[in-house]
C-alpha cells in the first residue's frame, strides 16, 4: 500500500531527493530535483549518478563514499550559480549491507544571499554608529548664530538649496565651520533622517584613503576582513556624503569619486562589479580649487561636477556680530559639560571682538574650552585672553559697545 504513494511521499519534500541503490544507479528522484537541477527524471532514472556530473549539476557524487564508508557524507557546492547542501544517508538490508543512498538536495542560495544582506545592513550601522556617536554633542555645541548681514544671507542660500539634491561645494578658509554648514544642508534636506557619513580627505593615509572610502572585497588583501568591508560611501547611502578637504584627495582617488558623480556607481577594491549608490554629496575645500586645476593638481572635470551650488563661508573676522553671541554660545555648552559656572566680563567681550581670529571659529571654541577647563575664576577677563594684551586697539573700544553692534546687525 505505501508502496503506491512513495513518489507522492518523495513530492512532499521541500528538499530534492535522490536515491541510488549501492552501484550508483539512479532508482527514484522527487519533483524537486527535477525543479532544481531543470533536468527531467526520465532523462536521469536507471542511470549512474555520475551522468549528473557529466551534465554540470555537481562537481561530484557523493553517492560512492557513502557506500564505501557505509557512513553518511555531506558536501556543499556551487552549480549553476547556486549553492547546494548535498547531504547523503546509507539504507542497510538485512545482510547489514548498503542497499540504497538516499541524498536531500538542499538550495540554500537564498540563505546565504539573505545572510550576505544581513551582513552588510550589520556593517553599514556599525560604521554609521562610529561615525555618528557625537552627533547629539556636536549639534549642542554649535548654536545657531546668524547675527551678522552675510551670515543671513547665507542661510537664505542654504535654504533653497538644501530642499534640493544638488552636489554642494563649501569653501572658506581653514576653521570657518564648513562641517556645521554641511551638517545643516542635511538636517533640512529630505534625507535628513538618513545618515551623514563625514570623510576628511586630509587626515586619511594616501595608502587606505581608497579602501576607506569605497570598501574591500573579502580577500582583497592580507590582514583584510574576510567578508570584506564597506566603505563610507555606501555607509551614506540613502543620506549625506561629506568630504572635507577636497583639494587634499589624490588624483587616481578624483578619477574614482568623478565616476560616482556621473554614474551614481561604486566599486569596492577587489570587486569586479559596481554598485548603485543613493547618496548626496557635499564637499568642502580651504583651497583655490581654480588655481589647482590650473597647475594640475585636480581634475577640471570633477572640479566642473562639484561647482553646482558653491556656497563661500567667511572667515570669522569679516562677521563680527557673530563673536559674541557665539562665545556665550560656547562657554554655556562647555560650562554644563564640565559643571562649571562660568562669564565673560564686558573686558573679556571687547577683547574678543578686537582679536583678527586667523583660526576662525575653531579658535574661538578651543579657546573657551581650553578657558573652562583651565581656568577657576567665576569670571574670565582679558587677562585670561592669551591675546588680549597684543590685541591691537580700533575695534569696539567702548564698554559694551558690542550690543549697540548686535542690535544694529553689525558690519
Amino acid at each position: 500500500m505505501f508502496t503506491k504513494f512513495f513518489q507522492q511521499f518523495l513530492d512532499s519534500f521541500k528538499d530534492a531527493v535522490c536515491i541510488t541503490d549501492h552501484e550508483g544507479i539512479v532508482v527514484y528522484l522527487n519533483a524537486k530535483h527535477t525543479e532544481l537541477t531543470g533536468i527531467s527524471k526520465e532523462s536521469l532514472l536507471g542511470k549512474s549518478a555520475v551522468e549528473m556530473t557529466k551534465h554540470g549539476l555537481f562537481d561530484i557524487v557523493i553517492n560512492p563514499e557513502v557506500v564505501r564508508t557505509r557512513k553518511s557524507h555531506s558536501s556543499i557546492q556551487n552549480a549553476n550559480g547556486r549553492k547546494l547542501i548535498l547531504e547523503g544517508t546509507p539504507i542497510f538490508n538485512d545482510a547489514g549491507e548498503v542497499a540504497f543512498v538516499i541524498t536531500f538536495i538542499r538550495d540554500v542560495t537564498t540563505l546565504a544571499d539573505l545572510k550576505r544582506k544581513l551582513a552588510v545592513q550589520k556593517e553599514l550601522l556599525d560604521t554609521y554608529q562610529k561615525m555618528n556617536l557625537s552627533d547629539r554633542e556636536y549639534a549642542g555645541k554649535y548654536p545657531l548664530v546668524v547675527n551678522s548681514p552675510v551670515m543671513r544671507r547665507l542661510y537664505e542660500q542654504i535654504d533653497n538649496i538644501a530642499e534640493t539634491d544638488a552636489t554642494v561645494l563649501l569653501v572658506g578658509e581653514t576653521g570657518v565651520g564648513k562641517d556645521v554648514i554641511a551638517r545643516h544642508v542635511h538636517a533640512m534636506s529630505i534625507r535628513s533622517e538618513k545618515p551623514y557619513i563625514k570623510a576628511d580627505c586630509s587626515s586619511i593615509p594616501e595608502s587606505l584613503i581608497e579602501t576607506v572610502l569605497f570598501g574591500y572585497t573579502g580577500g582583497t588583501f592580507s590582514g583584510a576582513n574576510k567578508q570584506g568591508k564597506i566603505g563610507l560611501i555606501e555607509a551614506a547611502a540613502g543620506g549625506t556624503l561629506f568630504l572635507d578637504e577636497i583639494g587634499e584627495l589624490p588624483l587616481p582617488m578624483q578619477s574614482r569619486l568623478l565616476r560616482l558623480l556621473q554614474d551614481r556607481e561604486v566599486m569596492r577594491v577587489g570587486a569586479t562589479s559596481s554598485t548603485k549608490v543613493d547618496v548626496r554629496i557635499i564637499a568642502a575645500t580651504n583651497r583655490d580649487l581654480e588655481q589647482e586645476v590650473r597647475v594640475g593638481r585636480f581634475r577640471s572635470d570633477l572640479y566642473y561636477r562639484l561647482k553646482v551650488a558653491v556656497l563661500k563661508l567667511p572667515p570669522l573676522r569679516e562677521r563680527r556680530a557673530d563673536i559674541l553671541p557665539m562665545a556665550h554660545g560656547f562657554l554655556d555648552f562647555f560650562c554644563a559639560k564640565f559643571k562649571r559656572t562660568m562669564m565673560l566680563s564686558p573686558e573679556a567681550d571687547e577683547a574678543l571682538l578686537r582679536y583678527a581670529w586667523p583660526g576662525n571659529v575653531r579658535e574661538l571654541e578651543n579657546l573657551i574650552q581650553g578657558l573652562v577647563v583651565t581656568s577657576r575664576k567665576d569670571i574670565i577677563g582679558t587677562e585670561d585672553l592669551p591675546f588680549a594684551c597684543k590685541a591691537p586697539p580700533g575695534i569696539a573700544t567702548a564698554k559694551g559697545r558690542w550690543r549697540m553692534w548686535i542690535s544694529t546687525g553689525g558690519p
